[in-house]
Formats: C-alpha cells, structure tokens, sequence
C-alpha cells in the first residue's frame, strides 16, 4: 500500500492450493477502469516462483527453512535470486530484514510490525522498501509472502484468504 493508501499488490491463497501475489499498475488507455492486476509470483510449499516476464524464475532455496526446531524460526532464510545473487532473509529486533548478501550486505527491506497505540501511536504493519531495493520491489514482495507463509501463517490457528499489501 503506498502511502496514499492506494493498495499496489493483492495475496491470494485458496485452501490447500498455490499462493499468488499479483501487482496492480496503472494504464494510461485503460481510463474507465484505471489499473489492472499482472501476476508476479506464485508460493506453495514446494517452490517460489518470481514471474518476471517473459521467463519464470524459480527461486532456490539454499539454508534455513527445512529445519522443523522451534529455534530454526529465528535463522536466517537465504535463496539465490535473479543472476545468483544470494538474498537473505534474517529477524533483527524481532523483525525480517532482506539483504543482498556478500561482503557487506545491503538492507533492501525490512517487515514494520502493527503497534496497538498504548504506549506509542498506532500504526498498520507494513512492509518498508529501503532504496536500494526500489528495483527488485517484486522480488522483495514475493520473497517476503513466501517467509511469512512458511515462518508465520503455516500454522493451524491460521487461515488462508484474500490480504492487500
């Protein structure tokens, strides 16, 4: 959602089935209705699928999630992306954060929890793009619902339906 509260990409998952993030973009021809929705990445258990245009990329899991230990939640989620280039997911002050991996690794993204307001101003949770991520915004969205879906939503009080972002 950007900052207008205009929603920019929609998360589907229907029961038992592949989750599928689409992105809404304007389109100056199409007036009358405004924006239209595009497909860019499909989750399900077994894969992660970027589908950046013309060919799919499928994301390949490289350490972190395959453990089943209750500690394994807090360990970093590390994939290779477009190009190879290592990506990791990693809990900083009970947050995720995405970096570009290497020699020094650069925050792309970082997940905002909701604040409830008691001590502090209320706030809706939210996904903050860092500028060095501004390029890869699907990537970062897609990577970002395939580690909540296996981190957080996996869970049985959990269920799927219709969320913006």
């Amino acid at each position: 959602m950007t900052p207008d509260g205009i929603v920019m990409y929609q998360v589907n998952t229907v029961l038992g089935q592949t989750t599928t993030i689409s992105r809404f973009e304007n389109h100056p021809r199409l007036l009358s209705s405004g924006r239209v929705s595009c497909v860019v990445g499909e989750v399900d258990s077994g894969r992660l699928r970027l589908l950046d245009g013309e060919s799919p990329i499928e994301i390949v899991m490289v350490s972190g999630a395959d453990s089943e230990e209750p500690e394994s939640l807090d360990r970093p989620w590390t994939f290779n992306g477009p190009g190879d280039k290592p990506y990791t997911w990693q809990i900083m002050l009970r947050s995720p954060v995405l970096f570009v991996s290497g020699n020094a690794p650069i925050p792309l993204a970082r997940y905002r929890h909701a604040k409830l307001g008691i001590i502090s101003r209320s706030r809706r949770a939210f996904l903050e793009i860092f500028p060095a991520g501004i390029n890869v915004i699907d990537l970062i969205v897609v990577t970002f619902v395939s580690y909540a879906k296996h981190r957080w939503v996996d869970e049985p009080h959990h269920e799927p339906n219709v969320s913006a972002i």
